[in-house]
């Protein structure tokens, strides 16, 4: 049995798996899968090109991308893999885009002259607001029935919305999606990959990939990378979150104190408002207790609760779980 332990999605993986010449056959499968090209339609070559498009006047420097190639009829595509999830992911991907559809005209010559790119961005998260893993943009009418260009394209797949599928009723992209997402059982994988020649050599490669000792460790490295970064991302937002219910509840107090003292002169308005207050500061109290930040001494200062009061709000989270 071949390995299973691998992450298609990691960046050095990746590009060793669809970025070199030798592997070819694989990249021209996934291309044409993802654009649904078959038969005499479909892609029968391509070359890798620099990654590096459009340098700086000033610094030299240009944007790097996963990998670019270009087909045998000169169409450009740009195939990038994003893990985690990132802002403005749309205007991103037609930046990139556009930098390199305009790194397709030299200076002087034809309109005419401007080859067709292709972006595919290979997505870890769940980012349209549409069912189904595969969806492509172009530039249509408002009606959607007159398409003005077919030289802008750009696909969006997203991992997460796979689903489990027949694999006698999968096309190619389902299969190859299903294989990246590595999801499968044993057998299922095995289906996929002899009804596949470019995937079972895909996951040939993986094997010769992590039988390589320095490949191995690069790999390792980038997958303790992301790893961190989440962490490092999720204990912002809890820490972030713990000190705006700790401002919010402040700030809520000092207005609760002018309110009550401008309001609050009939007896059993200021008994029901102070009951409220009470009871939103153990509400308050008992969040700041789950998200486990907070010290009790900082929570019963926070909320202005007494320390006894707070402890037995801890006990009572505790007995609950």
């Amino acid at each position: 049995m071949r390995t299973r332990k691998f992450n298609a999605l990691n960046d050095i993986l990746f590009k060793f798996i669809f970025g070199h010449r030798e592997n070819k056959e694989i990249t021209l499968s996934f291309i044409n899968a993802v654009l649904g090209l078959e038969g005499e339609r479909a892609f029968v070559d391509l070359q890798f090109a620099d990654r590096e498009v459009d340098p700086d006047e000033e610094s030299g420097k240009g944007s790097t991308l996963d990998l670019l190639c270009m087909t045998n009829d000169e169409t450009q595509i740009n195939i990038e893999v994003q893990v985690q999830k990132r802002q403005n992911m749309g205007q991103r991907s037609l930046y990139y885009w556009a930098k390199l559809y305009h790194s397709t005209l030299r200076r002087g010559e034809d309109y005419a002259h401007l080859r067709r790119t292709i972006s595919i961005n290979l997505l870890g998260y769940t980012y349209l607001p549409l069912k189904g893993f595969h969806h492509m943009y172009g530039l249509y009418d408002e009606t959607g029935a007159h398409r003005l260009t077919e030289d802008l394209e750009i696909h969006f797949l997203e991992l997460p919305k796979v689903t489990r599928t027949d694999i006698r009723r999968m096309r190619t992209l389902d299969k190859w999606m299903a294989f990246i997402g590595n999801k499968l059982s044993n057998e299922e994988m095995e289906e996929i990959a002899m009804s596949e020649a470019a995937i079972n050599m895909a996951w040939d490669r993986i094997e010769t990939f992590m039988r390589d000792a320095g490949r191995r460790r690069k790999y390792e490295q980038r997958e303790k990378y992301e790893h961190d970064y989440v962490s490092d991302m999720n204990g912002s937002r809890r820490e972030g979150l713990a000190e705006g219910l700790a401002e919010g509840l402040a700030k809520g107090r000092a207005e609760g104190r002018a309110e009550g003292r401008a309001e609050g002169r009939a007896e059993g308005r200021a008994e029901g408002r102070a009951e409220g207050r009470a009871e939103s500061a153990r509400s308050t109290a008992s969040a700041l207790i789950a998200l486990g930040k907070l010290s009790i001494e900082q929570i019963a200062a926070a909320t202005q609760l007494s320390i006894e009061e707070v402890e037995r709000l801890a006990d009572m989270k505790m007995t609950s779980l």
